[in-house]
């Protein structure tokens, strides 16, 4: 049985396996030093980040930032990662992040939540418009500050 809860200290080691293997399936840079750093931030910061468990195995991760909007009217979730690893895939496990990430943003006054999907992944648009997320007409950009 999967449970869906917020993630907590005692989650990390799990949480850096699986966001090490998002990064790695991306072909993005997966320094485990950065990612332990970006959830240290994450904790630190009281981002909403919730992890699926089967029994002491961690098989889902879902990360995001609020952001304060004067398009939406107030806060917007942003979701910076959402991760289940291939042997869990098509077994409800990151419907089931979404649907508690969802519910606790409906619940705490949350005005939208947006995210990006990457060229190629069917699965993931198809899910997300399953939950009535709309494709979006803007290009994201990114400028690394280094």
């Amino acid at each position: 049985m999967i449970e869906v809860r917020p993630a907590v200290a005692r989650d990390t080691a799990g949480l850096l396996e699986l966001l090490v293997a998002q990064l790695s399936e991306h072909g993005l840079p997966a320094g485990r030093e950065r990612v332990l750093r970006g959830i240290e931030l994450a904790f630190e910061t009281s981002a909403p980040f919730l992890v699926a468990v089967e029994g002491a195995r961690a098989v889902g991760v879902c990360l995001a930032n609020r952001i304060a909007s004067v398009e939406h009217g107030g806060p917007v979730l942003f979701i910076e990662e959402l991760y289940v690893p291939p042997d869990m895939r098509r077994r409800g496990v990151a419907r089931a992040l979404l649907d508690r990430l969802l519910a606790d943003a409906r619940a705490s006054g949350v005005k939208a939540v947006e995210l990006e999907v990457d060229e190629g992944h069917e699965a993931a648009c198809a899910l997300y418009g399953s939950l009535g997320f709309e494709p979006n007409a803007r290009t994201p950009w990114v400028l690394l500050l280094r």
